[in-house]
């Protein structure tokens, strides 16, 4: 399939250097005088965990970048994947220059998709998440590749198309979780990360978080409030497998993330890798923002405020 990844973050990157080994043809876009920066291409160090045991990789990944594209370079999928809160800068690069492919929005979402609706057809895009992250340590990207992702129609559907934006993915080693309700999915999935985040804020970094069930307590305890947020905007928490650690007694729900952190280590790497603080803090602070509107107590949560908006470094 030939594809074309939005910009060279850690995502697309990994995502991108997954696909072209699968045999697809995958070009990354870049902004205009940046393709100068990726010319010898990039490091990868990162622990793929589409394998069992999962395996620590280090190799070099010739990407091909582009500054520009249009609806004649015969695109099949586009793969845009953003920090949330950048969707909608890039949406008019997107209208009238992709043709006749399909838009897959594998990042995270909070605000619904009005705002793509006023650039895109329903029918062009479709939702996903990636499990995957890290950061960049000089000119290496150093992070993890998990062997699952998400997709789903927005509304719900099976589709020809999904089941061929599937295949793809299976092709590269990749589990695809088909979900029936992507955008509550993505809620849910947001609000959890939400509360975690500001456990790590207080922690002081992800490491310490991941090492202390006191302070993962404090991120079950909040995540549940941000859950409640979910509940008041009408989605069905309960429905979401990812949601129930959330609602065990709050030690033993931080037992069980300890756990599985100890455990998955990708997942955890993904964690202790990520670099983007300003990300995390906008996650944090956009639930907050709805759990205020819409009047849902939120104690625990917003007890970790002080320490989002003045944070130490996360990464020790």
């Amino acid at each position: 399939m030939k594809i074309l990844v939005f910009g060279a973050g850690v995502i697309g990157t990994l995502y991108g250097y997954a696909l072209a080994g699968a045999g697809n043809d995958v070009t990354h876009y870049v902004r205009p005088g940046k393709k100068k920066m990726f010319e010898n291409g990039i490091n990868l160090n990162f622990l793929d965990g589409r394998v069992n045991p999962p395996k620590q990789v280090s190799t070099h990944y010739q990407a091909k970048i582009v500054e520009g594209f249009s609806s004649a370079d015969g695109y099949e999928l586009v793969i845009i994947s953003v920090r949330h809160y950048q969707l909608d800068s890039i949406l008019p690069l997107l209208k009238d220059k992709v043709g006749n492919a399909d838009i897959l929005i594998f990042n995270g979402n909070w605000d619904g998709f009005d705002n793509l609706d006023q650039y895109l057809p329903r029918s062009q895009f479709i939702l996903g998440f990636p499990v995957a992250g890290g950061g960049y340590s000089g000119t290496t990207l150093d992070g993890a590749l998990l062997e699952e992702i998400r997709l789903g129609e927005l509304g719900g559907k099976s589709t020809p198309r999904l089941e061929r934006i599937k295949q793809v993915f299976e092709g590269a080693g990749l589990k695809v979780d088909l979900q029936a309700n992507m955008e509550h999915w993505l809620w849910v999935h947001f609000a959890i990360n939400s509360g975690i985040i500001g456990a790590a804020f207080k922690a002081g970094s992800a490491p310490k978080l991941l090492n202390s069930i006191s302070h993962l307590r404090i991120g079950i305890l909040a995540g549940r409030e941000a859950l409640a947020v979910c509940r008041a905007r009408g989605v069905n928490v309960d429905a979401f497998e990812d949601a129930k650690s959330f609602y065990l007694p709050a030690w033993l729900g931080a037992t069980a993330v300890w756990f599985m952190m100890k455990t998955n280590l990708p997942a955890r790497k993904i964690m202790e890798t990520h670099t983007a603080v300003d990300e995390l803090q906008v996650i944090y602070r956009d639930v907050l923002k709805t759990g205020e509107e819409l009047g849902v107590p939120m104690p625990h949560y917003l007890s970790l405020k002080n320490y989002v908006d003045n944070p130490p470094a996360l990464r020790q």
